[in-house]
């Protein structure tokens, strides 16, 4: 629940500041002018700026700030971006050793998302300080007017030499305004753990969003004058040619962050403002992920280790974009890489590099497809086979025939369930009956976001969710986590930290392969899974919020179940 604050008007009338009437007449005034009542009150000459702000104090439980700061540095000043201190009325004025930011408002009616957005870009809460409006105006027109928009503090953000995978970057002056914002977004997006970085123009002004967990989060703005700059800083970074600003451009980078190794897939596309600009960030090291540590339920995890200990057959992880099927591929090749296997896949792109596993980069520009690679892997003796996706009828025939032939085949499809894989293979031409022959199985996955162990709060399972798990989990006890109100520093007031996999695992017997062959719809075919073991993506979710780790929101946010 959200903590509740007495009201302005009656602290100042129990502090003899206003009348009743007094008050009144203000409220009435609000209603049609629609300020805040402090102000108004100030205006109408009822109180003065220091009564409001000693009011102010008491009413959320914040100090007012005696002194005024004789000097803020810029790298204080550049802790936030110039975007959120205007909209939000916030000053930062100073930094503690342990990294609180120390900073001035004159308003509370912006403390909950002041508090929120420094724990998102600190990871610490703010300590924070009331000043009269008079004293705000002052500090703002000495320090924060004619600031750069893209200031960043050099503690906050360390700049590191981006480094090319085909040429070597030299960066003749590293403190330019330019190379200094576009480093401090990467660093930064790295530091945050974001997947995705968003550099997006407008009419007059350019935005920057980081997709953190699934979900887009707004960072900044910067000036649009900066943005020609920006954009061929990052060409140059990724090999693409600076001069052409009409087509999208693909390319690519990689920096060291932390020791860690990342690589950036750049993608440039035009737009009426302007060229927009999507960095992919990849974390070198994630592939080496083992399918344990993908989250699956203990359930899930035995159903799909009985899949891949097969020999031969197709395999299929199913799923939007987002979803972590390249993910869940990596680390089915981990668990059956060895000396005594040969592993070739065709990808698109090859994301992550796995150690001993033969890898290959479709290229449709010169009719090097998925398709044609897959004639070209059956001449090279393989074992496994892995397909990144199935995109056409040609590639979905030539996986059925390679599996027929004595291999294990790995590949995605996006499909929203188990079910609606082999619908859509079927439409796309392949033969029901070769395709009943072949399927080994089909994993359908989402990723939820983990609740904040730091800040989740206690609750209970509604009733009508009881009533759906409680064939599934008899003896579960109804007790769950919701999350919490603003979040906490130590989720940078996301209210989650990282995310884990949920599925439906649809393991293909003889009575599947029977209904395949015969033609049978996807509801047909999901009611038999059903009744054959599989439990649907739902439930599976629900079994984690029953065991505290994720929210029946985010559940049916990913599963669109309503």
């Amino acid at each position: 629940m959200p903590k509740r604050y007495r009201k302005l008007g009656e602290i100042l009338m129990e502090k003899g500041y206003i009348t009743e009437k007094e008050l009144m007449e203000a409220m009435e005034a609000q209603k049609e002018l629609k300020k805040p009542l402090g102000e108004l009150l100030i205006e109408m000459g009822y109180i003065t700026s220091k009564e409001l702000v000693e009011a102010l104090s008491e009413q959320y439980g914040i100090p007012v700030l005696e002194d005024l700061p004789k000097n803020i540095p810029l790298n204080i000043l550049g802790s936030l971006p110039k975007s959120i201190i205007e909209e939000l009325r916030v000053i930062p004025i100073d930094k503690k050793d342990d990294g609180t930011l120390v900073v001035v408002t004159d308003s509370g009616i912006n403390l909950p998302r002041i508090r929120q957005e420094i724990r998102f870009l600190t990871g610490k809460d703010p300590e924070i300080y009331f000043v009269t409006p008079e004293d705000y105006t002052l500090l703002y027109q000495t320090y924060v007017l004619g600031t750069p928009t893209d200031l960043v503090e050099e503690s906050f953000v360390t700049i590191e030499p981006i480094e090319e995978e085909e040429e070597e970057l030299e960066i003749e002056e590293e403190t330019a305004p330019i190379v200094r914002l576009v480093s401090s977004l990467i660093n930064r997006a790295i530091d945050l753990g974001a997947s995705d970085i968003h550099i997006e123009p407008f009419k007059n002004y350019v935005r920057v969003r980081y997709r953190i967990d699934g979900v887009l989060r707004k960072v900044l703005d910067y000036a649009k004058a900066q943005h020609s700059g920006v954009v061929t800083r990052i060409k140059i970074m990724s090999n693409l040619d600076i001069s052409e600003k009409r087509l999208p451009q693909d390319g690519k980078f990689y920096t060291v962050r932390n020791g860690e190794q990342y690589d950036f897939r750049v993608s440039t596309m035009p737009t009426v403002f302007g060229e927009k600009i999507v960095l992919r960030i990849l974390q070198v090291s994630a592939a080496n992920k083992q399918l344990e540590e993908l989250g699956y339920s203990e359930y899930n995890y035995k159903r799909i280790k009985s899949l891949i200990e097969k020999p031969y057959g197709i395999i299929l992880v199913t799923g939007p974009t987002g979803s972590g099927k390249s993910t869940t591929l990596v680390a089915m090749i981990n668990a059956l890489k060895g000396d005594h296997v040969n592993i070739i896949t065709a990808e698109d792109p090859v994301e992550y590099t796995i150690e001993g596993v033969n890898q290959c980069q479709v290229n449709p520009e010169i009719g090097l497809t998925f398709a044609r690679y897959l004639r070209a892997f059956l001449r090279q003796d393989p074992d496994i086979i892995m397909v990144g996706e199935i995109r056409d009828k040609e590639t979905a025939q030539l996986a059925v025939e390679a599996s027929l032939t004595g291999h294990l085949v790995l590949s995605t499809l996006h499909t929203n369930t188990a079910a609606a894989a082999i619908a859509r293979l079927v439409e796309m031409g392949v033969d029901p009956h070769l395709l009943s022959t072949s399927l080994l199985g089909i994993i359908a996955q989402r990723l939820v976001r983990n609740l904040c162990n730091s800040c989740k709060v206690e609750g209970r399972l509604e009733e009508k969710f009881i009533k759906i798990v409680k064939d599934y989990f008899p003896d579960r006890d109804p007790i769950v986590y919701f999350p919490s109100e603003e979040g906490c520093a130590e989720c940078r007031g996301m209210k989650y930290r990282g995310r884990v996999a949920i599925a439906e695992v649809l393991i293909v017997d003889d009575d599947i392969r029977r209904m395949i062959a015969e033609g049978a719809t996807e509801q047909e075919l999901f009611k038999k899974a059903v009744e054959k073991g599989m439990r649907p993506m739902f439930i599976d979710g629900m079994e984690k919020v029953l065991e505290g780790i994720t929210s029946t929101e985010e559940v049916l946010r990913v599963t669109m179940v309503s």
